[in-house]
Parts: structure tokens; sequence; C-alpha cells
């Protein structure tokens, strides 16, 4: 069990990166968000319950000092890697991005100007959700996100990301909850871009 210590306040890149270090240690097998560039400039999060999507490279590798997260490297090895990655049996093609990469996409690209992160209640990534052993499911990650960045939007998808976020009195932070479906199945482009531009829309509502 992780012991927290109180956290100082976070207002600069160098600041975040120092304290997320702290936290997750470097290198890590860990996933804790994805973003393009700084954490801090993001007002709305996508909130899962963990990422199904296990990676060799690991989240150090895509960070740049003073700078943030290189998303467009991360996402050219996400790619890489998915391709050489062995078929399930009866498969003959694989898609280049999974159905939840592809509707994290069209919502981040249809929210404009607003920046988006994407991150888990749980940061270490396994297949199904089933498969997260209980010593793995440490939140101090996800909350320290909550803490430093303070977005105005989370956007959740899912049962069981939902459901956390009923079971604990202010898991948000006191952020807006959009509580949707899971992105791996259901969704249209029209329907993921209708969600991107809700997202533009709630934030330029709010303070």
């Amino acid at each position: 069990m992780n012991v927290w210590r109180t956290l100082p306040t976070v207002t600069t890149i160098e600041e975040f990166e120092r304290e997320l270090e702290h936290i997750i240690h470097r290198p890590t097998a860990l996933r804790p968000f994805v973003c393009n560039g700084s954490p801090l400039a993001c007002r709305a999060f996508i909130v899962g319950f963990n990422p199904a999507t296990s990676m060799n490279a690991g989240f150090w590798d895509f960070w740049r000092s003073g700078y943030g997260f290189d998303k467009e490297k991360w996402l050219e090895c996400y790619k890489d890697e998915r391709q050489r990655r062995p078929l399930a049996p009866g498969k003959t093609r694989r898609s280049a991005v999974s159905p939840s990469r592809r509707v994290i996409e069209w919502i981040i690209e249809e929210a404009g100007s607003v920046g988006v992160l994407e991150t888990n209640i749980y940061a270490p990534a396994t297949e199904k959700a089933k498969e997260l052993a209980k010593e793995q499911q440490c939140t101090q990650p996800f909350e320290f996100l909550l803490d430093a960045v303070k977005p105005s939007i989370l956007v959740v998808h899912g049962t069981k990301a939902a459901d956390y976020f009923r079971a604990h009195n202010d898991a948000g932070r006191g952020a807006k909850i959009i509580e949707k479906r899971h992105f791996s199945r259901g969704w249209s482009e029209a329907d993921a871009r209708a969600l991107g531009r809700e997202i533009m829309d709630e934030c330029a509502s709010l303070p």
C-alpha cells in the first residue's frame, strides 16, 4: 500500500515531473496518462478503468522535460507495437488502432483547443479489466493527476469506472462528471465527435 505525503502545490511542468516520478518511479511499467504536451494545460480528462493495451516502451520514453508528453511519438510507437503483435487465432488482419483509441482520437479532434488528458483510475495495463490484480489497484497516480491538474470535466467511460466514482465521495474533486458507455463498442464517429463538441461547450460555460 502506498503511503501518502502532503502534495506540494504544482504550478510548473518541472514540479509536475518531479512529483510524478516520486509516485510512479523511473523506469515504470505504469501508464498514468497520455496527452499532447503539458498535462497542466488540460481542462478535461477522459477516464477509463485501466489501460487495455500493454506496450514494451515505457511512459518515460515519451516524456520530454520542460514540455510534457510527446503523444505523436507515443502514437507512432503504439501503432508499430500493435501491428507487430501476433494475431489471435482465426484473425487475418488487425486495425491500426483499437476501437477505443479510434473513438478517443475523434473526441479529442472535435474538442478543438480544449486540452484533453486520457487517464485511468488504475495505471497498470491488462487486456481485460478482470485481470487487474488486487495489488495493482492503486489510485495514487490518478489522484495525483486530479490534485495537480484540477480538471473542470471528467468524461468517465465504462461501468467499472463509473462505479468507482459512485462509490467514493468527491472522487472527482468537484469536476463535472459526464458518464458514457465504454468506448470499445457501439460508438460511431458521429457519436464521438458529438461528445467532443459537448466537452468544448461545457468547458466554455465553466469558469
